[in-house]
């Protein structure tokens, strides 16, 4: 025999009903863009112009540069003996110079103020003596280092000097031929070199500022402040929805275990019969 529990009186629970999920909010209208920085746009371009614009002039003043540069140096004429000062201790270079004028040369050489166009294309032969004010011999080196052609001038490196006191010395020229003169000076592309560096820096500068200007320049202005809204939690999926128990309604209280089932124990075997007295069991019978 076995206990099974019965249902509490008072009904049956009440279905579970159909829940709609609630609505989705939807999500804030993002702010218009601003309007582009226009100041900083047209500075931009105008700083890039200009940059341009100036590191170009600079840079093509190079060349009349240069020609300032040879028309500085000194000059001796041929056939005479010219006095040079040297206001500072350098290396100094002696062209022979093909095309030209000595203008303005110290001395009393008959060249000055003479002009000179060799049509050889070949130098001539030249030799150069220089003394210094005590009429001390000064050494002269073979050096074909640099050269130069600006139009009016055009000249060739031969020797090379290195005045360590300055002070007055004396240039002699000797030659053969007389339509040429010996121009001394330094690098005849030193100062062009300068200035072609000073256009090129001044127009990387300009077209680098120019174009962070205008980056900046594109870039929109933010939106009216907006606080950020807070990321919208996932609504619950459509679905049935648990529902509160109708009124009058109690939920049934847990079943208590069953108690075991009780059955008779099966009946015992039956006893043996006693055997009888007397001889063994199982003796032969007279």
């Amino acid at each position: 025999m076995s206990y099974q529990p019965q249902p509490p009186s008072g009904g049956a629970p009440p279905p579970p009903q159909w829940s709609p999920a609630p609505p989705v909010a939807a999500p804030p209208p993002t702010p218009p863009a601003g309007e582009r920085r226009k100041g900083l746009l047209f500075a931009g371009i105008g700083v890039a112009v200009v940059g341009l614009v100036a590191g170009g002039v600079i840079a093509s003043t190079a060349g009349s540069t240069k020609e300032e540069t040879v028309q500085a140096f000194a000059r001796a004429p041929v056939g005479c003996t010219t006095t040079l000062e040297f206001e500072k201790s350098a290396t100094f270079t002696l062209f022979v110079e093909t095309k030209g004028s000595a203008i303005d040369v110290g001395g009393d050489c008959a060249g000055n103020g003479a002009s000179y166009d060799r049509t050889s294309p070949d130098l001539p032969e030249v030799t150069l003596a220089l003394v210094d004010e005590d009429d001390n011999p000064v050494e002269l080196s073979e050096s074909d280092s640099f050269s130069y052609d600006t139009g009016a001038f055009v000249g060739q490196a031969i020797q090379q000097v290195d005045i360590d006191s300055p002070g007055t010395y004396r240039l002699t020229v000797s030659s053969a031929d007389t339509d040429f003169a010996i121009a001394i000076g330094g690098d005849p592309e030193a100062d062009s070199s300068t200035v072609l560096a000073i256009g090129g820096a001044i127009l990387l500068v300009g077209l680098l500022a120019g174009a962070v200007l205008i980056v900046l320049g594109l870039r929109r202005k933010g939106g009216a402040g907006v606080p950020p809204s807070a990321p919208a939690a996932m609504p619950p999926a459509a679905g049935w929805a648990p529902q509160p128990p109708a009124p009058g309604y109690a939920p049934a209280p847990p079943a208590a275990p069953a108690p075991p089932t009780y059955q008779q124990p099966p009946p015992a075997p039956p006893t043996p019969p006693v055997p009888p007295a007397g001889p063994g069991w199982g003796a032969p019978q007279t």
